[in-house]
């Protein structure tokens, strides 16, 4: 891109001018005409004024822009105030403009443009000194615009002419061009980058670093300035710097991060250690109290079996000692009988001897009317027997009819309330009484009186008794014709039913409650047959450490709770194991009998693996979740990460896998319904707290439930037993039989009253005989009746130790149950504890149990107990000094008393101490190690590819970009010794190792996005390189490690720059050595090596659009004609460049022929005062005619060598 016009308006004291500029430019005049003033304008143009960045006025030796030594230096202000010498043109606030057209050239394709840039300036005049001040400064870029003067001075409504106000100006290019064309920019480096990237035919902006470079090599390239080093020239400003400050930070502090990141990491797996320990202590606590108390309910239990022992072997005692005493008792009868039967042969004996004929048919009569006597005493022990059955059977009845009633016992048993049922029923109760007769009274008197009341009452007797029969077997009898069963039995069968629904509520409400203790103690009931994969794997591979999906998930909204609990279904019971024991625990689950073998084991690492891949959309479910377990939430955004929520049942239509809020779901081409009720909600505190108030009220229905069917089973049981209790009865018959004895002891009385006995002798040996045989048998019954006192005494002493065995039994009982109710509180506390299956057990061992043994485990386990709540004590401790505050346990101190409380507490901190380990180890330390991979990751990226990669591309390039300059050079010849340039370069040894460092790096085979700087293969001196500089990006001293670090990663430090003068049959010159050329010797490679580096700034070597102009003040001052016309070739021809070169008119004479475009400035005398200036300057703009002015110059030297040649012949001739 060449400059196609330049406008100057209230700059300096150049007048408010267009200049038309061309390839080859001169601008001439007499000191202090303002030739630098025209080049100061392109330079502000091309560098924005932007500090460190121009130079105003650069011709002027050892001038700069600091202005010491109290020197006043030329300020963007003071230009448009138009200073000269301290005095101002221009007095008053004033707007000044300077715009420059650039078009392109051959073989570009960018677009023309114009760059702006308006200055407000004023004079200050405090203190009594003026000074020039900027007030705003606005830059402006059009695209595809080329303003012209008539844009910045317009024309006024009264004729004259105003320069345009720089507020307004923005405002008057969009009307006219529209706001696309008109960029504005407020910032100097803003303006820089778009210009230098528009010079490129970019449409956006080139870097900082490229915009700055540019406009330096711009602004440098105006003023020769001796080269003190020609390595620092090659390395700063032919050759690019690769700004790697930023990255350079960037890895560093990525790498601090890491290891600040591994020691936290450390730090972490330090806590979770000790939490672990922690949570194994309290567990052992746990463990070992249930022993303990398993251990006491043993002994206990053991206590009152021996107790129960010892009182069963005295209750066997006494049992023989009653026996002994009933056979002394049979005896002692026996021989009463004997002594009886003896006594009754002597009666007859005597009666023979005393000569009684008629006692023997009075002893039979008598014997009779016993035997009849002792068979109406039976009969009216049976009768009374029948009264009271009779009156079981009606106080039965009445119980019966009055349960016949209820309407649940007719609805579950329509045969009850048949009509002939209610009808018999009650007829018993009306007609199956005894009637008047009181039966007790009358068998309470002699029964061999009148007994004519039972002849009356048996009529009525009769007929209870057949009611009472009829009624028995209505109950008891069954249809022969249907086979259908008795109402007895269906009676009983609803009995069985009854008491089943009573057994089956009872284990619900006690599940429930079980559920309920749970929830109480911020756990969730599993199904059993996750509980019992949770046992198996506990058991089997602790280490695998299972936990439950659904206990490290919450819902953020209540409202969708309930229908993503139902979508995801058992799967929230799924298990979580640590990644490395999913293999060995499924084939744990595998190996569980029967059904218990149906639980999930979640593919933690592959979970991970493929939810790092997935874009959750943005209405997915998975954002209404929270997690407290990576793996959680890498199995769940894996699984049901597409998902989404759906706002009604006609979108759920049309979605893949989709979720309403009211528990409607849709997947695999189907739409289901997928609610819960909330006593099955799981997921998080708030469904906790929704399913513990949903479980207390099923409780109180099952409560009420089981209330009501326990009255209904006690009814129907009752009834049952009622039927039972009916008996069939003879009662109408006994009294029958009864009066028929009766008659028969009144015969036999008559017949006895009717005997007349006389007197018989019998013989005196018989009777002596039986008198001997009666003696003994006294003496038998007297030794009989002494054993059954000795046997009365130890019956006595027996029974007292019975009391006081039953007393001892009693109380060992009560102490086994009190240790039984320790045992179930401990569910209360720690509902995993399966009490009734440790009872069960324990009862067994009690059986056979060691008591000195178990004493000893008991001390031994008791002493196992405090130490394990001291080590749990001291770990928690440990865990709250170096923990966050967030994460420290509260354990209160100990107060001596191993008892329900302190368990209790314990249970508490061992599920706090397992949240705690829990969000540690699966939660923050995964996420941790996940940045951690990824940092890392991320470092080692940086590293390779923004260090190592940039470095080493950055030599290649800087190797590349001096061979393109040499490729350049080779054709070029200066000089009347056809002097040639060429760069070299050559290595610095101590950046050798660095750069073999990162060509190794970069040739890695394994070199991939994963690649580990860390674990790279290399050889041993890049090895410790690699350390070195590991060492520096973690370096306490961070300024001066960036500050080497910096120095190693300019490319530039690695090696030495040359150039070299090579004149044909000469040895080469270094440049850095050549201090014996004259001025010219020396200029000349100046304008060579700063051609170089401004085609590098302009980045020639990339793209086809590039900015091809160069600004020369006081040029070739110290080269000859020759030498300054081959730079200038060098120049416009060989580099293409738009040159714009300023010299005094006395030294241009010999260019003419080359330029296209000529400015003279003089400044003269004016007639009117100009502010505080009586002088002005004049420019002539010329557009040559290079040709003509050639022709003219080649006419003008022949004329010259011909008189030349004339001379030297007269001065020949006049010597001879």
């Amino acid at each position: 891109m060449f400059l196609k016009k330049f406008i100057f308006v209230n700059w300096g004291n150049i007048p408010q001018l267009e200049f038309e500029l061309g390839p080859v430019n001169l601008m001439s005049g007499g000191n202090g005409s303002g030739k630098t003033t025209a080049a100061d304008a392109i330079q502000t143009i091309m560098t924005a004024a932007h500090e460190n960045l121009f130079q105003y006025n650069p011709g002027q030796d050892e001038t700069t822009q600091r202005g010491r030594g109290g020197k006043r230096v030329r300020t963007l202000a003071s230009y448009v105030l138009g200073c000269d010498d301290g005095s101002y043109a221009r007095l008053d606030p004033t707007d000044g403009y300077l715009a420059a057209v650039f078009s392109p050239t051959t073989g570009e394709s960018a677009e023309a443009f114009t760059a702006v840039i308006g200055v407000r300036a004023w004079l200050d005049a405090t203190g009594g000194q003026r000074v020039a001040r900027q007030d705003e400064l606005l830059f402006f870029i059009l695209p595809g615009e080329e303003l012209t003067l008539e844009h910045f001075i317009r024309e006024g409504k009264t004729g004259g002419k105003h320069t345009t106000p720089l507020d307004t100006l923005q405002s008057l290019l969009i009307r006219e061009f529209g706001q696309a064309r008109v960029q504005k920019y407020d910032a100097k480096k803003a303006y820089l980058r778009r210009l230098y990237a528009i010079l490129r035919g970019k449409d956006d902006s080139v870097s900082e670093q490229e915009a700055t470079a540019a406009a330096r090599a711009f602004s440098r390239f105006m003023a020769y300035k001796p080269v003190r080093s020609i390595s620092d020239f090659v390395a700063h400003e032919i050759l690019e710097r690769k700004d790697l400050g930023e990255a350079i930070r960037s890895i560093s502090g990525q790498l601090k991060t890491i290891h600040a990141m591994e020691r936290d990491a450390a730090r972490l797996l330090e806590s979770i250690g000790i939490l672990e320990d922690a949570e194994q202590h309290a567990g052992g606590y746990i463990h070992q109290w249930i022993e303990l108390n398993t251990l006491d309910f043993t002994l206990a239990q053991h206590d009152y079996l021996q107790r129960q022992h010892d009182y069963l072997q005295a209750r066997k005692k006494q049992d023989n000692y009653r026996r002994n005493l009933k056979e002394n008792a049979s005896e002692t009868e026996l021989a009463e009988q004997r002594l009886q039967q003896l006594h009754e042969q002597l009666v007859q004996l005597e009666a023979q001897r005393m000569g009684i004929s008629a006692l023997q048919q009075k002893d039979e009569l008598e014997q009779q009317r016993e035997q009849q006597h002792s068979t109406l005493t039976d009969m009216a022990r049976r009768l009374l027997v029948q009264d009271n059955s009779l009156d079981n059977n009606l106080q039965t009845t009445r119980a019966i009819e009055k349960d016949l009633q209820d309407a649940s016992l007719i609805e579950d048993l329509p045969a009850a309330a048949d009509l002939q049922v209610l009808q018999l029923a009650r007829k018993v109760i009306q007609e199956g009484g005894r009637g008047e007769l009181d039966i007790p009274a009358l068998l309470q008197k002699n029964l061999l009186n009148d007994i004519s009341p039972l002849e009356q009452h048996l009529d009525q007797a009769r007929t209870a008794q057949r009611l009472h029969n009829q009624w028995c077997e209505q109950w008891r009898q069954t249809d022969s014709t249907t086979g259908s069963p008795s109402l007895y039995e269906q009676l009983a069968k609803l009995a069985h039913n009854r008491e089943t629904r009573y057994e089956k509520l009872k284990t619900q409400c006690r599940q429930k409650s079980q559920d309920i203790e749970r929830l109480q103690a911020q756990q969730v009931s599993y199904p059993a047959f996750v509980e019992r994969a949770l046992i198996a794997i506990r058991r089997d591979c602790p280490q695998a450490d299972p936990r439950v999906l659904c206990d490290h998930v919450d819902v953020s909204d209540p409202r969708w709770q309930m229908a993503i609990e139902g979508y995801l279904g058992m799967a929230r019971f799924s298990i979580i194991v640590d990644a490395d024991y999913e293999a060995e625990a499924i084939g744990i689950v595998r190996r569980l009998p029967g059904r218990d073998n149906r639980a999930r084991i979640i593919q933690g690492a592959k979970a991970q693996s493929d939810a790092e891949h997935n874009q959750l959309p943005t209405d997915s479910i998975i954002h209404l979740l929270s997690f407290s377990h990576a793996t959680a939430k890498h199995y769940l955004t894996a699984s049901y990460g597409n998902v989404v929520q759906v706002p009604s049942a006609e979108t759920l239509r049309n979605t893949r896998r989709g979720l309403t809020a009211d528990g409607m779901g849709a997947s695999g081409y189907s739409m289901f319904r997928c609610d819960l009720p909330d006593g099955e909600l799981v997921f998080g505190q708030g469904a906790r707290e929704r399913a513990l108030k949903a479980k207390q009220q099923e409780l109180e229905r099952l409560n009420e439930e089981w209330q009501q069917a326990n009255e209904r089973m006690q009814r129907v049981s009752r009834v049952l037993d009622n039927v039972k209790a009916l008996q069939p009865l003879d009662y109408a018959d006994t009294i029958t039989y009864m009066l028929g004895v009766h008659r028969e002891l009144q015969k036999l009385e008559n017949l006895l009253a009717q005997l007349d006995l006389s007197e018989h002798r019998e013989l005196e040996d018989k009777l002596t005989d039986l008198r001997e045989q009666l003696q003994q048998l006294r003496q038998q019954q007297g030794d009989l009746k002494q054993a059954s006192g000795e046997l009365q005494e130890k019956i006595r002493k027996i029974t007292e130790r019975c009391k006081h065995l039953a007393d001892a039994q009693d109380a060992t009982l009560q102490v086994a149950e009190d240790c039984e109710q320790k045992l179930l509180a401990i569910v209360s506390d720690w509902p995993e504890f399966d009490a009734d299956a440790r009872l069960t057990t324990a009862e067994k061992e009690a059986d056979d149990l060691n008591a000195e043994v178990a004493t000893q485990l008991r001390r031994e386990t008791d002493k196992l107990l405090h130490s394990q709540e001291r080590k749990m004590g001291e770990a928690i401790q440990r865990h709250n000094q170096h923990c966050l505050p967030g994460d420290a346990i509260v354990y209160h101190s100990f107060n001596d008393d191993y008892d329900s409380t302190l368990f209790s507490a314990i249970c508490g901190l061992q599920r706090d101490i397992d949240r705690v380990y829990n969000r540690l180890k699966n939660n923050i330390l995964v996420e941790k190690y996940d940045n951690l991979r990824q940092l890392k990751d991320s470092f080692n990226n940086a590293f390779v590819t923004h260090f190592c990669h940039t470095i080493h591309q950055a030599i290649n390039d800087g190797k590349r970009q001096i061979e393109l300059l040499n490729k350049e050079l080779q054709h070029h010849k200066f000089g009347d010794d056809r002097e040639g340039f060429r760069f070299d370069s050559h290595w610095i040894p101590e950046f050798r190792g660095y750069a073999r460092f990162f060509e190794e790096v970069i040739k890695q085979p394994s070199m991939s996005d994963e690649v580990d700087l860390f674990d790279m293969e290399l050889t041993e001196k890049s090895q410790q390189v690699r350390e070195e500089l590991l060492q520096m990006l973690l370096s306490d001293d961070e300024t001066q490690a960036l500050r080497e670090l910096e120095r190693i990663g300019d490319y530039r430090n690695y090696q030495k720059y040359e150039i070299y003068k090579e004149v044909e049959d000469k040895q080469p010159i270094a440049l850095s050595e050549y201090g014996t050329g004259s001025g010219g010797q020396l200029e000349t490679p100046a304008y060579i090596i700063r051609s170089a580096a401004i085609t590098s700034a302009f980045r020639f070597a990339e793209g086809s659009n590039h900015l091809r102009v160069v600004l020369v003040d006081e040029a070739f001052s110290k080269m000859d004609e020759t030498r300054s016309r081959e730079v200038i070739n060098y120049l416009t021809q060989a580099l293409g460049l738009q040159l714009i070169f300023i010299m005094p008119t006395s030294k241009c004479g010999p260019f003419m022929d080359l330029i296209s475009n000529e400015f003279v400035f003089a400044k003269c005398p004016s007639e009117q005062p100009r502010g505080q200036l009586n002088t002005r300057v004049l420019v002539d703009r010329k557009q040559c005619n290079t040709e003509k002015i050639q022709q003219l110059w080649a006419n003008h030297k022949r004329t010259v060598y011909q008189q030349a040649e004339l001379d030297f012949m007269d001065d020949v001739l006049a010597v001879e």
